[in-house]
């Protein structure tokens, strides 16, 4: 294994990837999480990254930063020696397409929505985006595995999929769901409120009581844990629907503190996922 790390890193130089970690990432340690079966995520920094693994080669779910490629790449080969075949984008933030560049230049197929793509050229964004795109859903079969990523209505952006494993009977959500914060959503990038609550009714949908589910941030949980979000997302809504029926503004509304009693357990205190942006996008929704 540790040859085989040497090797991808002598390629990643000679295709001129950097190599040195930004002083920001130096100390971020990648630690793999076993799911069910031969499905794993990594947690480092940034969205986690979902792995199936097997004699077909790897399979990653977003690859966070470029400058932790190397160490992305020494986590997969703790599992497997097994080149990285395949990487699906769930959406266009950086900490989820930031290594696309390099592992496509390793021989990785990058796949993602078509939104994901147009999205990212429209905002900017200096991350390579998939190579290959969907308009619907798209199936692998891979390392006897089916794997089913489908697009999602608009919700923390206009480009969010779902991954499920069928066999493992597991979901990655990509940051449409946070299994330990509000959901954080972009609605510079076509997110919507009442998209995630749309979203979260299809998790539901897709999962039964055994199913795991793997956010993009938090931990694995289960379906109760969305089902509760869900509720939760749905008081807010109507409260902030009466609360416009009665003429105020959005400063109105964020003075009502309709998120109160949940933000204990939800609001993360970091700087994105907070209650304020919540009802934001709630308002802005159910203004139009």
């Amino acid at each position: 294994m540790i040859k085989r790390l040497m090797v991808s890193l002598f390629i990643l130089s000679l295709f001129g990837v950097r190599v040195n970690y930004a002083q920001d990432f130096e100390n971020v340690e990648m630690t793999v999480h076993p799911v069910s079966g031969n499905v794993l995520y990594i947690a480092g920094r940034g969205g986690n990254i979902g792995l199936l693994h097997g004699e077909d080669g790897i399979l990653l779910i977003d690859d966070q930063y470029a400058p932790l490629t190397e160490k992305i790449i020494k986590a997969v080969n703790s599992i497997s020696s097994q080149p990285i075949r395949y990487i699906i984008n769930t959406h266009m933030h950086p900490d989820h397409t930031g290594g696309n560049e390099n592992f496509g230049r390793l021989g990785a197929m990058i796949v993602g929505h078509e939104n994901v793509r147009s999205q990212m050229a429209k905002a900017g964004y200096s991350q390579t985006p998939p190579f290959v795109t969907f308009s619907q859903d798209v199936t692998f079969h891979v390392n006897q595995e089916t794997v089913h990523v489908f697009k999602v209505p608009n919700a923390h952006t206009n480009n969010d999929s779902f991954i499920k494993f069928v066999s493992a009977n597991t979901i990655h959500t990509g940051d449409v769901y946070r299994s330990e914060s509000y959901p954080y959503i972009d609605i510079n990038n076509g997110g919507s409120f009442l998209g995630t609550i749309a979203a979260y009714e299809l998790l539901i949908e897709a999962s039964d009581q055994n199913t795991k589910i793997i956010p993009g941030h938090g931990g694995v949980t289960n379906i109760q844990r969305v089902v509760k979000a869900t509720r939760m997302l749905q008081v807010i809504r109507d409260r902030v629907q009466n609360l416009i029926n009665d003429d105020l503004t959005l400063e109105g509304v964020l003075s009502r503190n309709v998120t109160q009693e949940y933000n204990a357990e939800w609001d993360s205190g970091r700087r994105i996922g907070g209650a304020v942006g919540l009802v934001t996008a709630a308002y802005r929704d159910l203004i139009e």
